[in-house]
């Protein structure tokens, strides 16, 4: 008898089903044998085309259907080997969390210091990095979370790094900070996707007398300081998270900055985007601008949808993508707490005056606004994942749904509770978690 799966089962049944699915075209992930929100995603598919019920779990009728037409046997792949890596969580220290560090700053995921020390400051950037990758968002470093910090990312030739001559390179040395933030000061911290180059090619021709000489401080210190505390949330940003803010709240402002990277976009690039979003959404026409293809982005599609805004991602030159970021930055966050994708809002009544608001009384009057859709954003970065991620299945559970919820603003836009009453108990759980500070901040910013 087969295996009855769901969401969290591992080994080779989940690799054969996951072969099948390959096969049959519902699923584009990687098989390996661990039963995530792709394969739960797939599965929801298969089973809505094949009149099946839509429920993510693959029972006896599912096997059947997704045989019924294989005409080749399957042998499941082997597991994949364990990285050889420990698992790391919050408070762990040593060699394996430096390693992590140095990845996540190559990846323009963590500033910090590389101190061997799984703080605060890492957990947040394993927790941005997690949600820009499609990884389940825990805030600690598994086998998957490894698998993609040690991924290759995609490079392209810096037209700028050749350019000085032999002769100006001989002088580098003895002014060596003056040269080197030359190039370094317009760059913020890129992404996963588009790493910035090294500025070390220079130092090759330098005479061995030159080579001792310590090159990477002046390289790395003067790019630290120079970088203020907001431009640090914008070098996070990737085009998976503007579009996955974008569909939930279309302000006129993120508007105005997607325009202006489409603007800065070749015909060509365009249109090559517009067609891989067209095939990962399952749709008949080409999106008409990159505005409408954003808005369109879903949870449903979101594993192949992410696959096309990483590929766009890839293609951009650094200006085009800093200028992005820094458009996003400005018109999207003033000074201030907040989100890189959310326009802080200043605290203009005082804590006596102000009418504390839970979640349970503010989800009955919801209505989309502006001040409404930045309060959620701001309290969900406030909240720790793992507390966020408790409340998802809660959230999931109670409304009978599939797939885990990702952000409070589907939470609050799915909100039914005459059809699913148990939704106002996942409410509630969560209300008992936040703190007194995070709901006044909560309440400010809904009221504003």
């Amino acid at each position: 008898m087969d295996a009855i799966l769901r969401q969290g089962s591992k080994g080779n049944a989940v690799i054969e089903l996951q072969q099948l699915l390959q096969i049959k075209g519902f699923y584009t992930g990687k098989i390996d044998g661990d039963f995530g929100t792709g394969t739960a995603n797939a599965v929801l598919k298969f089973q809505k085309a094949n009149g099946l019920t839509t429920d993510g779990v693959v029972g006896n009728a599912t096997w059947a259907k997704i045989r019924a037409s294989n005409p080749l046997p399957i042998t499941p792949q082997p597991m994949p080997p364990e990285l050889g890596l420990p698992i790391l969580l919050p408070g762990d220290k040593g060699q394996a969390v430096a390693k992590a560090q140095q990845l996540l700053r190559a990846k323009g995921y963590y500033q910090g210091l590389i101190d061997g020390d799984f703080g605060v400051g890492t957990r947040d950037a394993i927790a941005n990095f997690q949600r820009a990758n499609g990884l389940t968002v825990d805030g600690k470093v598994g086998p998957q979370t490894w698998q993609k910090l040690q991924a290759p990312a995609i490079t392209y030739a810096a037209p700028e790094t050749p350019a000085p001559s032999p002769t100006e390179v001989v002088i580098v040395p003895t002014p060596a900070p003056s040269v080197t933030p030359a190039p370094a000061t317009p760059t913020s911290p890129s992404s996963i996707f588009v790493p910035t180059p090294e500025p070390v090619a220079p130092v090759t021709p330098v005479t061995p007398e030159v080579i001792p000489v310590p090159t990477a401080p002046p390289e790395v210190t003067p790019v630290t300081p120079s970088i203020p505390s907001e431009p640090i949330l914008v070098g996070a940003i990737s085009l998976v998270d503007a579009a996955n803010s974008y569909s939930r709240a279309k302000l006129p402002n993120q508007t105005a900055a997607i325009n202006n990277l489409q603007a800065n976009l070749s015909p060509e690039i365009l249109q090559q985007f517009l067609q891989r979003w067209q095939i990962a959404s399952d749709q008949v026409n080409l999106a008409p601008s990159l505005q409408d293809a954003l808005s369109g982005y879903n949870n449903s599609q979101m594993l192949n949808q992410n696959l096309a805004l990483q590929w766009l991602q890839s293609q951009l030159l650094p200006q085009t993508l800093d200028q992005f970021r820094q458009d996003w930055a400005n018109l999207t966050v003033a000074v201030g707490t907040g989100t890189p994708f959310t326009p802080s809002q200043p605290i203009t009544a005082p804590t006596s005056t102000l009418q504390l608001l839970n979640l349970t009384d503010a989800v009955k009057v919801y209505s989309r606004s502006v001040s409404q859709v930045t309060a959620l954003e701001k309290l969900q970065a406030a909240v720790p994942d793992p507390t966020l991620q408790q409340f998802f299945q809660r959230w999931s559970t109670a409304s009978e749904q599939g797939a885990i919820a990702i952000s409070l603003l589907d939470v609050f836009q799915d909100y039914d509770s005459q059809k699913f009453p148990s939704q106002v108990t996942a409410l509630q759980w969560l209300d008992k978690e936040l703190t007194t500070a995070q709901l006044e901040q909560f309440s400010r910013d809904w009221q504003a």
